[in-house]
């Protein structure tokens, strides 16, 4: 499976575990591609507790997926998808686009309703895409079953990638062509489907097990078990996420002949100060900022089409000179920039490059090895001189 748009090159799911539906894509990964990176968002999502994460891997490591799609949802890049999580719009002639869950009996739905496994697996992203190209209202129908139901587990868990989306949306100066609302139609939870037959109707799963899953009970691994893993890489973060919904807002701009809303691209500003040292760089999980060199300069550049605003690079800033606007600061940027450039030069004693202050012909690693080497020959002499 191969997801691509005009913001990004393609990325490649393969399947986590076979016989269940969840779809991994390891570039796009925080804690397979940037050890050290403190996100376990997928895991704490799952509700029955298959999902597992550490420094290197994502895995589904026994039985018991449901399918909801909460792990998708919870991805803040898009690295995980559920197969029939996705909703595709009805050729219905309907004004509106209804998604209600698959627990709600077919006499208790819309007609022409999109039925998913849970409102809550739906993604920003595929709420933009949901609406592209019509006029045609999107509603999600809560039935009030959401807070009672062992996979959803509160009022309203469809909130966060709604509240999202109807964001993005509202950034457009003009009305978007898409509007979403949140229908509500209390039903008996008695009329609810059982969890289990709704949500996974292809795979049987026992009540007894599942339960057991749900309040985390500890099960020996086993070497099966533990084979279920994908392999790992290094390397830059692909914001599959971020991605799509440029992707979406951009032909929302075309729609409207106007730029991107300012507000949706991040911004870096750099103070006095800046070292030009790279660390912000070298901890940026999408590459969005990174310090180069060309023609006898060093250059910070950033490129807010790929930045997810972690805050990492502020957090690590020495000089304290870096500040993210993860709203951006009102001018609208497609492509890298240069925040700082600074002259380079040679160091005299170990050859290599570095930004040179004032008239100093080392770099300052090289600085403070002659004036350790200073301050320990001087020593010497002293105690020779004691002696």
């Amino acid at each position: 499976m191969t997801a691509q748009g005009a913001f990004g090159s393609a990325a490649d799911f393969e399947r986590l575990h076979e016989g269940d539906p969840v779809l991994f894509a390891s570039e796009a990964c925080l804690i397979v591609r940037r050890p050290g990176m403190n996100c376990g968002l997928c895991r704490d999502a799952c509700p029955a507790g298959v999902l597992t994460g550490s420094q290197w891997s994502i895995a589904i490591e026994r039985d018991g997926c449901v399918g909801c799609g909460l792990c998708a949802a919870a991805c803040p890049t898009g690295a995980i998808s559920v197969e029939g999580c996705t909703p595709h719009p009805s050729k219905s002639a309907s004004p509106a686009i209804v998604l209600e869950c698959r627990r709600v009996d077919a006499k208790d739905r819309d007609p022409d309703a999109i039925v998913v496994p849970c409102l809550g697996g739906i993604t920003v992203p595929d709420l933009l895409d949901l609406g592209a190209g019509t006029n045609r209202t999107i509603v999600l129908k809560d039935h009030g079953w959401c807070a009672t139901c062992p996979v959803a587990g509160c009022n309203e868990p469809w909130r966060t990638a709604f509240d999202e989306a109807d964001t993005v949306l509202a950034a457009f100066d003009h009305a978007p062509a898409q509007t979403m609302v949140v229908e509500t139609d209390e039903l008996p939870v008695s009329r609810a489907q059982p969890v289990m037959a709704a949500l996974r109707p292809d795979k049987h799963v026992g009540r007894r097990d599942f339960l057991k899953r749900l309040v985390g009970a500890v099960e020996p691994r086993d070497a099966v078990a533990e084979s279920r893993r994908v392999v790992f890489g290094r390397g830059a973060v692909v914001p599959i996420k971020r991605r799509r919904v440029l992707d979406r807002l951009q032909a929302l701009a075309d729609i409207h002949q106007t730029e991107l809303p300012a507000n949706l691209l991040p911004a870096i500003k750099i103070a006095d100060g800046c070292e030009l040292n790279g660390i912000c760089g070298a901890v940026c999980p999408t590459a969005a900022l990174r310090r180069v060199e060309q023609d006898g300069a060093a250059l910070l550049e950033f490129d807010p089409v790929e930045c997810i605003a972690c805050g990492e690079c502020q957090r690590v800033c020495p000089s304290k000179a870096l500040s993210l606007w993860p709203h951006g600061d009102g001018s609208v940027r497609h492509g890298p920039v240069t925040l700082v450039e600074r002259r380079t030069a040679v160091c005299m004693t170990c050859g290599d490059n570095f930004i040179p202050v004032a008239a100093a012909q080392s770099c300052r690693s090289c600085d403070k090895t002659v004036n350790v080497m200073n301050e320990i020959a001087s020593l010497r002499m002293e105690m020779r001189a004691a002696n």
